[in-house]
Order: structure tokens, then C-alpha cells, then sequence
């Protein structure tokens, strides 16, 4: 973790406002493993003002599928740890939510993008939210 931040430092100005975005990497890290301590402690060094991206992987809208596709990581030995909505808002406790709160990723904002035709009715297999540090 100390390497991370020193060499985020050697570009980033923490007593500056910046955003950590987490895209899609949370849920390869467990809680034994300190996923919730990984994110506090990055959020630490952050200057108020800064925000904070995650979209994770949840069983919540699809849970056979999820249930699939966690055997497969299992069967390569590799580690998938889906989190359910309650679990995923821990990784927020401390900050500001941004509208429209934790949400499923494709209820995000649709108003920015483009329809991708055939997608109307696709339920997605994961939250997100974006919070600031007060």
C-alpha cells in the first residue's frame, strides 16, 4: 500500500482534490485480504474534496448466474467476492453519496449516454456510486 501512494505522489498532489476510481477491482479482493481497510486507507491521504468511483460485481440482481460464475473463478483457484448492496455502501460509510446513489450500473446518469439498441431491459450484474469526502 505505501509503494501505491508514494508513487501516486510523485504525480498527484494529495492536499488537492482527486478522484480514486475502483473500477471492477474490489471484488477480487475479499474482506480477509483488508478490502474495506485498502479503500479507507487510500481515502486517508485524499484532501476533502475528493471523490470516490466503484462499480463492483453483485450477486444481487442475478444470483444463479453469480452463483456460475463463482465456481468457475473457485475451480482456477482464483478469488471472486461479489458483495451485496449493503456490503458495497461500506465502502462509502464517511462520505457524501452523489445522486442518484448506489445504484445498478446502468441506472447511472442513463441521461449521458447513447441507448445501445437491444440493451433496454438489460439488469446489469453490478452497483455503483460515486462519494465525496466531506
Amino acid at each position: 500500500m505505501d509503494e501505491i501512494l508514494e508513487q501516486a505522489g510523485r504525480t498527484l498532489d494529495f492536499e488537492r482534490p482527486v478522484a480514486l476510481s475502483l473500477i471492477s477491482l474490489l471484488h477480487f479482493v475479499t474482506e480477509e485480504d483488508g478490502a474495506y481497510e485498502l479503500v479507507a486507507r487510500l481515502m486517508d491521504v485524499l484532501a476533502p474534496g475528493s471523490h470516490l468511483v466503484i462499480s463492483h460485481l453483485t450477486a444481487d440482481f442475478h444470483p444463479e448466474e453469480a452463483r456460475q460464475v463463482d465456481a468457475l473463478y473457485k475451480a482456477k483457484g482464483l478469488t471472486l467476492a461479489p458483495r451485496d448492496r449493503e456490503q458495497f455502501a461500506r465502502f462509502f460509510q464517511g462520505l457524501d453519496l452523489a445522486e442518484p446513489g448506489i445504484v445498478a450500473a446502468e441506472s447511472w446518469h442513463p441521461e449521458l449516454g447513447d441507448p445501445v439498441p437491444g440493451q433496454e431491459d438489460i439488469v446489469s450484474a453490478g452497483y455503483v456510486a460515486v462519494g465525496r469526502k466531506g
